[in-house]
């Protein structure tokens, strides 16, 4: 290949995985801005931060997954037995914040056994944690006997309805979420080796990487930011809800792979890709809703703009080996 053909391609690869996401972002604020008259006001975009958050902190989790080639099933299922629990521990005590810390702690814990059963069995990612996704769900109808935990503390709303300097607390969690994972992925020895083991285990490990405690620390941190989103959808409902967190593991993936993460070769993508990915999600949610679309084609909808960032991954794919 001559230098002139190797640059377009550089250039054709770096355009459709760097700008392309947010040029999609822009063109589809624009198109619903032309038909919808409220979709660019003040009040709407907060909305659509605002219920950005869940998806867009369980998707930077689901990130450290792909990037180290792996796959993320059980996180909506996180989601819900971790605040159910949390949501329990908070009514019988009264305490907001030791309601908190145990749904982090759970979430922690179910990723962490995830994690340990995929690194230290040698268990395929996609199989066990469809089989924990069942199983974490399980136990939350079991806990709650399939009934929401209600009549929580007045202080677990602070953080759906809280603000500061004018800005919800979600729309802060989210931006103190990305800060840190951006700074775990690219600038931390930490991130060089999800990086790493993602391209090429084996030889991460010939380099002197503990590929199997890389693989378990992932899923943990998935788990966790589970829980995280798991904790701003308790506050936002004021309730643990058992059913919560349906499919959430398939808008999280979602997020990831339209913001240049790839399912196809590991080690490939941004944490700030995936926090475009999820604003587009959560943009093209909202508009529809505004335009009075049914949820039934918001699904059908969801499922064609998947399939095209998984088409334009391959096509990267493609470019980057040609």
């Amino acid at each position: 290949m001559d230098k002139t053909a190797e640059k377009k391609q550089s250039i054709g690869s770096l355009l459709i995985g760097k700008f392309g996401v947010i040029a999609g972002l822009f063109v589809l604020c624009f198109i619903f801005s032309m038909l919808s008259s409220v979709f660019l006001a003040p009040g709407n975009i907060r909305n659509i931060l605002i219920q950005a958050g869940t998806n867009s902190i369980i998707a930077a989790g689901m990130t450290f997954v792909i990037l180290a080639a792996g796959i993320d099933l059980s996180v909506g299922s996180i989601v819900a037995l971790s605040s159910v629990l949390g949501a329990s521990i908070m009514k019988s005590t009264g305490n907001v914040v030791l309601g908190i810390a145990v749904a982090l702690a759970v979430g922690a814990f179910l990723g962490f056994f995830n994690g340990v059963i995929i690194a230290y069995l040698d268990f395929p990612p996609f199989i066990v944690t469809l089989s924990t996704m069942w199983l974490y769900r399980g136990s939350a109808y079991v806990f709650t006997g399939g009934q929401a935990i209600v009549n929580l503390p007045d202080g677990n709303m602070t953080l759906a309805l809280g603000r500061f300097i004018g800005i919800p607390y979600i729309v802060w969690l989210i931006i103190i979420v990305y800060i840190v994972c951006f700074i775990v992925l690219a600038r931390m020895t930490f991130g060089r080796k999800v990086y790493a083991v993602g391209d090429n285990a084996e030889s991460a490990r010939l380099s002197g990487i503990n590929v199997k405690a890389v693989r378990a620390i992932v899923f943990t941190i998935s788990g966790f930011l589970a829980a995280v989103g798991g904790v701003i959808l308790m506050s936002r409902l004021n309730s643990g809800q058992p059913i919560a967190g349906q499919s959430f593991e398939m808008t999280a993936i979602a997020a990831a792979v339209i913001g240049g993460t790839s399912l196809t070769k590991g080690g490939v993508g941004s944490i700030g890709g995936t926090l475009i990915g999820a604003l587009f999600i959560s943009a093209l949610m909202n508009g529809l809703i505004i335009l009075n679309v049914s949820a039934f084609w918001q699904q059908v909808v969801m499922g064609i703009v998947v399939l095209i960032a998984i088409g334009i991954d391959r096509y990267r794919k493609t470019l980057s080996n040609s």
